[in-house]
């Protein structure tokens, strides 16, 4: 038999896992996975309901009826623009299958979420970068617009607040985008309640706006893997047409909807904490002598210099996994910190203040 790699498409032959810390003890402290602290308040008032009444053996809505309507209610806009999807990454899929033909082009700001390139590049899409502005990480709109008229850009990812940089685009700079590209545009709002603006809006002025969003983040529900894209009902027609079918596990959607029906106060109560507590920790970061960037999302971006793998290995020997991002292109030097609860923020610092 030939080689088995020989049997492997040109793409398969090109990509590689997506690379995550290596996480040495279960007891490890968790700085790199930009996940809330806490999991939902109605968790275990959850799972006693699920356990007296649990359809398990059988397929259950496969429209997800309930929570696109809740989701519509939490988002302001009719249900029949919401496509539920098995987690943001999935959504990506979903775009790239939906408008990328084999060498079509899709614009990314780097540094950002490599999920886009990933998953697009599977979908036999090329990337086409407009790198993000050295020092403050504002998008370059205007290239970004000249570049969109390229006949093959059907694609532009812009991330609010971004991930890794936690920095901003001001809606009026996406509206810009919008309504001067030649693209769709999809704008990743993961992060959007620790920012508090949103461009859902826009949606109803501009055919080709998409919004893509999840759970993990927001909802603090990551291990259940539920997101939803919202765009105008024709895209969202396509989308529920090329998702995969039942992708949502009952036990995933039905969480989903069990939150936004009972804990959006306590929501709200963590994303305030998760905001106070990245003021300090900021504060904390830059008295050690690190130079932070000013962030809107539930991570901070952190410029530890020529020591940033080196300090990197030595809290992980302590059980606390930061996010190192100093070898990546855009990056050099950087480490991005998730914003956890006040008594693990302390631990980090500490720790820090022992190892410098």
């Amino acid at each position: 038999m030939k080689n088995i790699q020989n049997y492997f498409s040109r793409v398969a032959q090109k990509i590689e896992p997506y690379q995550w810390e290596e996480v040495l003890s279960a007891k490890s402290l968790r700085f790199d996975t930009n996940t809330p602290p806490l999991p939902p308040a109605s968790l275990n008032r959850f799972l006693k309901s699920m356990a007296k009444n649990c359809p398990i053996n059988e397929y259950t809505d496969p429209a997800y009826t309930k929570l696109r309507e809740l989701i519509a209610k939490y988002e302001k806009v009719e249900s029949d623009m919401v496509t539920v999807i098995n987690s943001g990454d999935e959504a990506i899929d979903v775009l790239a299958k939906t408008f990328l033909n084999q060498g079509d082009m899709f614009i990314i700001t780097p540094p950002t979420y490599e999920m886009f390139t990933i998953q697009c590049s599977i979908n036999r899409g090329i990337p086409l970068e407009v790198p993000l502005k050295k020092e403050t990480f504002a998008v370059d709109a205007e290239k970004i617009i000249t570049e969109s008229k390229k006949p093959t850009v059907k694609l532009i990812f812009l991330v609010n607040p971004n991930n890794p940089s936690a920095t901003i685009t001001p809606l009026n700079t996406i509206e810009k985008i919008v309504k001067e590209a030649n693209s769709i545009v999809v704008v990743d709002e993961v992060y959007r309640e620790f920012y508090g603006k949103t461009a859902v809006p826009l949606l109803k002025r501009y055919e080709n706006l998409v919004i893509l969003r999840s759970f993990s983040k927001f909802a603090a529900i990551a291990g259940a893997r539920v997101g939803y894209l919202l765009a105008n009902s024709t895209l969202s027609q396509k989308f529920d047409a090329i998702r995969f079918p039942m992708g949502v596990s009952f036990l995933s959607y039905k969480l989903a909807e069990y939150i936004l029906e009972n804990d959006q106060v306590w929501m709200k109560k963590q994303i305030q904490m998760v905001k106070r507590e990245r003021t300090k920790l900021s504060t904390d970061l830059q008295k050690l002598g690190f130079k932070v960037i000013p962030s809107k999302a539930n991570f901070v971006l952190v410029n530890m210099g020529k020591k940033a793998k080196q300090i990197s290995q030595k809290l992980k020997q302590r059980n606390i996994i930061i996010r190192d991002r100093s070898n990546k292109p855009y990056l050099k030097g950087f480490v991005r910190i998730t914003v956890r609860s006040p008594e693990e923020n302390k631990r980090l610092i500490t720790t820090l203040k022992e190892i410098l």
